[in-house]
């Protein structure tokens, strides 16, 4: 009898850990993080993992993230983030924008608008 009970514990044992394994498989399964976006004036943008090598930053901020979302959603409304609050930023390139990220400036490019 004893021996049963190991048996039947072990196979427990085991199937619980293959849960936590593969957390899917309980339902557990976290969304993963999306890269950091913002969306302004209407395009959602994406961060390059660029630093801006531009010299001149020193003219007026256009704006700054006022809200955000979780960092595995996408923001859906203006001046908002999945990253944060209180970044300033400014419109850059066509098709770019510079967020202003622990005193640097970081490049993030329109969805869809890959240079690849």
């Amino acid at each position: 009898m004893k021996k049963i009970i190991s048996f039947a514990a072990l196979v427990l044992l085991l199937a619980l850990a293959s849960c936590a394994a593969h957390p899917e498989a309980s339902g557990m399964a976290e969304k993963p993080d999306l890269v950091p976006m913002v969306r302004v004036e209407g395009t959602l943008y994406r961060d390059t993992g660029n630093e801006s090598q531009a010299e001149n930053h020193s003219g007026t901020r256009t704006g700054k993230i006022t809200s955000t979302v979780g960092a595995d959603e996408k923001p859906t409304v203006d001046d908002q983030s999945n990253f944060g609050t209180g970044y300033e930023y400014q419109i850059a390139a066509e098709g770019t924008i510079e967020i202003f990220i622990n005193d640097r400036w970081f490049i993030f490019e329109a969805e869809g608008n890959d240079s690849d």
